[in-house]
């Protein structure tokens, strides 16, 4: 079980995360980014699994930028304003949380930043602009928009094949990026989160092997 602390970014703006520590010494330190329904049971759930790893976890609340202590439903409705809020927030500002959760993990040894659909492309930004270890991708949503973005560190990318978000071309191009790592998985977009209605148990048991294994090589 984790706890809520608070960080500010390098523009002054103050926001909250949550932090699940290891038991004993750190393996080194995780960023892990919420998808468009805030930082909620299933983001701290996450935290709390990578944190029985070995890692120091912190979930950085993006959307303080624009509302305070969001959790949100996964409904139309929730998506909705998870997408309002996204889109009032842009894609630049979410970076400088980033960087700041970074910077608190930096001295516990190497970090990755991990993400699903939002938290995604807001991983594969982090990959070409912060000075982290290595990068995870789950069903990065907007990729299209920022592939030309070359990251600077080792990036692991799941596909879903049935994903609209990321066509065949779109996932052909991102395995030619030099340091890239990408795998195909027969399942939707977001099939990583049971609370979705793409969840598919089989190839997230996948992901979750094969993200574990990429993890350890590049934060050992």
């Amino acid at each position: 079980m984790g706890a809520i602390q608070h960080l500010t970014a390098e523009d002054g703006h103050r926001f909250a995360a949550y932090r699940a520590n290891p038991v004993g010494t750190p393996r080194g330190g995780i960023v892990l980014l919420q998808e468009i329904y805030g930082v909620n049971t299933h983001l701290r759930g996450l935290a709390d699994a990578y944190a029985d790893e070995g890692f120091v976890v912190i979930v950085p609340a993006l959307f303080d930028r624009a509302e305070k202590g969001v959790e949100l439903d996964y409904a139309e409705a929730g998506a909705e304003h998870g997408c309002f809020l996204r889109d009032t927030i842009g894609w630049d500002a979410p970076l400088l949380d980033i960087e700041a959760t970074h910077r608190v993990l930096a001295p516990l040894g190497k970090v990755a930043v991990i993400g699903e659909s939002y938290g995604a492309t807001l991983a594969w930004r982090a990959a070409a602009q912060l000075p982290i270890a290595a990068a995870v991708c789950l069903s990065p949503g907007h990729l299209a928009d920022f592939l030309n973005e070359s990251p600077s560190c080792p990036v692991l990318i799941h596909f879903g094949l049935a994903d609209p978000k990321t066509p065949a071309p779109l996932r052909d191009q991102a395995r030619t990026t030099p340091g890239v790592e990408t795998h195909d998985h027969d399942a939707e977009h977001a099939f990583t989160c049971p609370h979705r209605a793409g969840f598919n148990a089989s190839a997230t048991r996948t992901a979750e092997i094969l993200t574990k294994a990429f993890i350890d090589k590049y934060l050992s």
